[in-house]
Formats: structure tokens, C-alpha cells, sequence
């Protein structure tokens, strides 16, 4: 076994939080299907246009792309729900977007990296969370929406989505809250985000929380809160709720061998493990040798001088 020259004792005691992966996918966690259904075009046009916009710029920077939208969320008292409405069809369609509705293709990754984005909200049918993972680290856009009830509870659609959400620093909530004698215009919290542009109420019906699982990864963000005062049944944590949720994928961070968002000593075993191999056509070797991080073809210790550089930094960039 090799030792690794002028190594003695490597603790990150910063953690060195950054989600960063190929691309720039981007996640957004939407606690109520409500808030882009074709009710809330009709009741507050201007606030749910502006909504679909900010989406639309969050996700394209303003380019025309192809959408794809899997749902099978049926109607709720005559009004279609989730991203199945024609009011989010027909802005998307006028900001130069293709929308393609529940298309007749397999769902795989090679398949998804057709469109730039993917919208889903309660029942769809054809895909797996691996496969919607791997499109989001593969640069892919991905919008999902909770409250629909398609699930049978809402613990049980906060158990289908967060395996996936969890993986990037976001959860649904288990309790559905705030319905009142029915459908609800709730004032938003100011934001900074860029989905919170200009949005000063969204609408709601029983919809679940959006909370950030990964405290001290900047690229996770709680990007819109509704006010919820006066309105019940409440959650016991308060009136003021978190509803919308965003992760903006950056740039891969180098050291992060796990995947987990951070570069730390689950990381530092994995790389020893390669480093004691050496070379990248051994056999043992994990496939693409991802602890090469200067592609000479070997782990050594020059990877070694790689690696340790994000332990020094409060953000793995």
C-alpha cells in the first residue's frame, strides 16, 4: 500500500458545501399544485403569468426550449390542476417554449436529454426518481409539485418525491395546511430569488411545506414564503410557511466523490482506495476513474494536491 507523501492528519473542519455537478440544472419544489392551475390563471391572472415567467427564466434564461410535462393528475371540481393547464400551456407556448404533454417516449435518461426541462406533479406513470436524478446532474431542469393528493396522503407523496428531493437539499412537508373553506389567495413574503420576482401572491389549496434538508449548501434555497395569517388549519410552526423551494447546479466539485454535496472524509476513503490502486486501466478501479482529476491516467499525487485544495475553501467551487 502506498502512503501519501506529506500526508499526516486531513480534517475538513469547513464544510465545504456546494452542490456542483455537469451543467446547470436547476430544481424547483412546489408545495401546492394550485399555484399553476388554471384556477389561478383565471383568479389572479397577473401574479400566476408572473409566476410561469419567472419559471420560464429560472430555467431557459429566456431561450425557447422543449418542455416536457408528465402528470396524471386528474381535474379537481372542473378545474385542471398541477402542470397540466392550459392557462401554463399557453404562456409557455407564448414566451417560445414547446410544450410536450405526456409525449408516447420511454423515460430514460438519453430520452429527457431532448428537452431542457421536465415538469411533474401528482400521478405520472413512466419514469423512475434514478432516472430523474440522473437527468437533473446531467444538466437537465426539473419543476415538481406536491399537495395534489394523487398519493393518498400527504406523507405519502412527501415518502414518493423526497428520495429524490432529499438528494438535493430539499423535502416536501407530511402535513397538508391552510385550505380554509377553500382555494386561497396567500400573500408571499419579499424574495430575492429569482422566483420570487415581482410575486406578491400565489394561490393555494391544502398544500405541504418546502424546507431546505442541507443547511449550509448555498445553491439550496428557500425561494418563496406565503403569510398564511388568519387562515386555518394552520401548522404548528406558524403562519409564515415555506411553499417554494429552488437548487441551482453549478459547476462539478472537484473532490466531491460521493456526490453528496460536500468534500470530506467519506470522500478522502474513497480516494485513498484509488490512490492505492494507481492506475486507471486497473481493473479495481471505479469506472472513469473519477479520482484522476488531472487525466494523466494514474491517482497519484498530484490528484493527491487537487483533492486537498476544497477543504481549504467554505464553498467547493
Amino acid at each position: 500500500m502506498r502512503a501519501i507523501v506529506g500526508f499526516v492528519v486531513l480534517v475538513c473542519t469547513i464544510a465545504c458545501s456546494s452542490v456542483s455537478f455537469a451543467g446547470t440544472g436547476r430544481l424547483i419544489a412546489i408545495g401546492d399544485e394550485w399555484l399553476l392551475s388554471d384556477l389561478a390563471f383565471t383568479a389572479q391572472p397577473a401574479q400566476t403569468t408572473q409566476l410561469t415567467d419567472n419559471i420560464s427564466k429560472f430555467f431557459t434564461d429566456g431561450i425557447p426550449s422543449r418542455m416536457l410535462v408528465w402528470s396524471t393528475s386528474p381535474p379537481v371540481g372542473g378545474n385542471v390542476r398541477g402542470v397540466l393547464g392550459t392557462g401554463l400551456k399557453n404562456r409557455m407556448q407564448a414566451l417560445g417554449h414547446t410544450w410536450e404533454v405526456n409525449p408516447s417516449i420511454t423515460f430514460t435518461p438519453a430520452n429527457l436529454r431532448n428537452y431542457r426541462a421536465i415538469f411533474l406533479s401528482g400521478g405520472w406513470s413512466s419514469g423512475t426518481l434514478a432516472t430523474l436524478e440522473a437527468y437533473l446532474r446531467d444538466g437537465g431542469n426539473v419543476l415538481v409539485m406536491a399537495g395534489t393528493g394523487d398519493w393518498g396522503s400527504a406523507a405519502a407523496e412527501a415518502s414518493a418525491w423526497n428520495p429524490f428531493l432529499n438528494k438535493f437539499g430539499l423535502a416536501f412537508g407530511n402535513t397538508w395546511f391552510a385550505a380554509g373553506s377553500g382555494l386561497l389567495s396567500v400573500p408571499t413574503l419579499p424574495s430575492g430569488n429569482p422566483l420570487g420576482k415581482l410575486l406578491t401572491n400565489v394561490q393555494w389549496g391544502y398544500g405541504q411545506t418546502v424546507t431546505k434538508t442541507q443547511a449550509n449548501n448555498p445553491l439550496v434555497e428557500i425561494a418563496v414564503y406565503g403569510d398564511f395569517t388568519g387562515f386555518s388549519p394552520l401548522l404548528g410552526t406558524g403562519a409564515v410557511q415555506p411553499i417554494i423551494g429552488t437548487l441551482n447546479i453549478t459547476t462539478k466539485c472537484i473532490g466531491d466523490l460521493n456526490d453528496d454535496g460536500i468534500v470530506d472524509d467519506a470522500d478522502f476513503v474513497i480516494f485513498v482506495q484509488a490512490y492505492n490502486l494507481l492506475l486507471c486501466d486497473d481493473p479495481a478501479m471505479p469506472a472513469g476513474c473519477p479520482s484522476d482529476f488531472n487525466g494523466d491516467g494514474m491517482v497519484d499525487d498530484a490528484d493527491f494536491s487537487i483533492f486537498i485544495q476544497p477543504y481549504d475553501l467554505p464553498i467547493c467551487l
